[in-house]
């Protein structure tokens, strides 16, 4: 079971940062939770197949959740896509979508089936298959929120091969048999039982996926002793009112949640746009739970890093603006010793010694600074000072925008 961030934005995108969306990718299968803008490309760009989509959930219907939707619905279209598509989500989830496909006039080639769950429900089992369940639980946010508990049944033990080689069990259909829990009876009349050779069973993966909640009970349940919880981590403690107010957590909230659910490993994700650096939320969560780690868009989380590793590559590295290549360190080589800066490239027109602003090279004691003009005042050039004092006119001081307004989502 590997875990991919596709968006880790609240609200608004950023540079950055995309609309909410995560891809559970699971023996060749893809479960979206949320599709945000651009979602789509997300998947392409982490190296997942947009055709092995098999079930998307939908935690809630603010706009910023489902924007990606009909977009990938015309993709599946033009790749002429045969298998049925799973929606699984809020009430209303269905009229949305064909209200959409209505308008846009898109012949839509395959069956879409719906699950939806009306406002009030305690929980429900949602797709129950032969190797793993979800689940949902309501959630407590400013709308209609709904949680998921994506979750592996038992495995069959491991067959203990040598004492298997023993006893002259050497067919498939032998092993398939004994891993279901059935005597099989070998050709000279033995019989042999599961538990003679094959070990205890072995508790399959989960995922935990909330977000766009304050603090609930039922975040706890679903959460509980998994091994990756996803969780929405909007803002840090001291936005806490802010946080309750529309129906969010802070990290230390998210931390909360994990270590009563005594979950494996907490990773945080839907950050607001007003932290630039989210290793703050990070520090704040670590604080309360250790085992934590920042969602990073297009960087997979492994159940089963032994045997996962490689399964799932991006195709496109996010680079921040601010990393820029030019920022390299002159302290060693033939500039080492030399406070490590760059030396100055010498310009063009520039004679040896002397520089073009006028100003020159002494011998000793370095740059003696630009010739001046006496005929210009320091600050008001040819102007009289008593004609230029007064006259400026001082224009207002724009106030830094807010994300308030972006943060209600």
């Amino acid at each position: 079971m590997i875990v991919v961030p596709l968006g880790i934005a609240s609200a608004t995108p950023t540079i950055t940062r995309h609309l909410p969306s995560v891809a559970l990718w699971r023996e060749g299968s893809i479960f979206l939770f949320d599709a945000g803008e651009n979602a789509q490309m997300r998947l392409l760009q982490a190296g997942l197949k947009r055709s092995k989509i098999d079930t998307i959930f939908i935690s809630h219907l603010d706009i910023d959740h489902i924007s990606g939707l009909v977009g990938l619905l015309a993709t599946f279209q033009l790749q002429r896509r045969e298998k049925s598509l799973r929606f699984v989500g809020p009430k209303g989830l269905k009229e949305y979508i064909e209200w959409h496909i209505q308008f846009s006039k898109l012949e839509v080639g395959y069956a879409l089936d719906f699950i939806e769950l009306d406002e009030g429900f305690e929980h429900a089992v949602v797709v129950d298959e032969e190797e793993y369940t979800v689940e949902a639980r309501p959630l407590k946010h400013s709308i209609f929120c709904i949680g998921y508990r994506f979750e592996e049944k038992d495995k069959p033990g491991k067959v203990d091969a040598d004492k298997a080689s023993e006893l002259g069990i050497t067919e498939d259909e032998q092993f398939k048999a004994l891993k279901a829990g059935e005597t099989i009876t070998l050709a000279d009349g033995t019989q042999v039982k599961p538990h003679d050779i094959v070990g205890h069973p072995r508790p399959g993966d989960s995922f935990a996926y909330i977000t766009d909640t304050e603090y609930c009970p039922e975040a706890v349940k679903l959460a509980t002793n998994a091994n990756i919880l996803y969780h929405e981590a909007t803002f840090g403690e001291n936005l806490e009112d802010k946080a309750a107010m529309n129906g969010h957590s802070t990290a230390s909230d998210a931390a909360r949640v994990a270590t009563e659910a005594q979950a494996k490993l907490l990773v945080i994700g839907h950050f607001s746009a007003r932290y630039t650096n989210p290793f703050v939320l990070l520090k704040e969560a670590r604080e309360k739970f250790f085992p934590t780690w920042l969602a990073t868009e297009l960087r997979p989380i492994f159940t089963d890093p032994a045997h996962e590793k490689g399964i799932v590559q991006a195709k496109v590295v996010l680079k921040e603006l601010n990393d820029k290549d030019d920022k390299k360190s002159y302290s060693k080589g033939p500039h080492k010793g030399k406070s490590g800066f760059r030396p100055r490239k010498k310009r063009m027109g520039e004679d040896r010694g002397q520089r073009l602003d006028g100003g020159s090279y002494r011998s000793r004691g370095g740059y003696d600074g630009p010739k001046r003009d006496d005929s210009r005042s320091d600050r008001g050039g040819s102007m009289d000072r008593s004609q230029s004092s007064g006259s400026r006119e001082h224009k207002p001081i724009t106030p830094r925008p807010r994300y308030d307004d972006y943060d209600r989502f």
